[in-house]
């Protein structure tokens, strides 16, 4: 019995050792550095932005302050982002802003520890600043 377990033992500790550079590659590359959760400047919306399947990035909204806007929540608000490593910047044609019900074109940045999410529309642009969430 005690070298079944021992053996169930090792063979679970093998298997993690050889799956280890496959759980972790990728972590530490430029385009990853925006994956995570972000409260955005007022301190209203906490955001995650992940990873899909096809290397595109999106963000969704996990929580939001105001109790009448609890339907944001699992919005994603930006999809189909792209990094450009010429300049670490992340791009998107779809960033949606629920306040102004409309859809524009985006480019984000980090910048000493700071998310910068501009949108863009008919000439218009603003920036609004997220932080990491702890």
């Amino acid at each position: 019995m005690k070298l079944k377990c021992i053996s169930r033992l090792l063979s679970a500790a093998l298997t993690l050792v050889l799956a280890l550079p496959y759980i972790t590659y990728g972590q530490d590359l430029p385009e990853n550095e925006i994956l995570g959760f972000w409260v955005d400047e007022r301190g209203e919306t906490r955001s995650e932005f992940y990873r899909n399947e096809d290397g595109t990035f999106c963000a969704k909204v996990l929580w939001h302050v105001d109790p009448k806007k609890q339907d944001r929540i699992n919005l994603v608000f930006i999809k189909g982002m792209h990094y450009n490593a010429s300049d670490n910047t992340w791009t998107t044609s779809y960033m949606y802003s629920p306040d102004h019900r409309l859809t524009a074109r985006g480019t984000l940045w980090i910048k000493d520890g700071v998310l910068y999410v501009k949108g863009r529309k008919f000439g218009i642009s603003a920036t609004r600043r997220f932080f990491r969430a702890e």
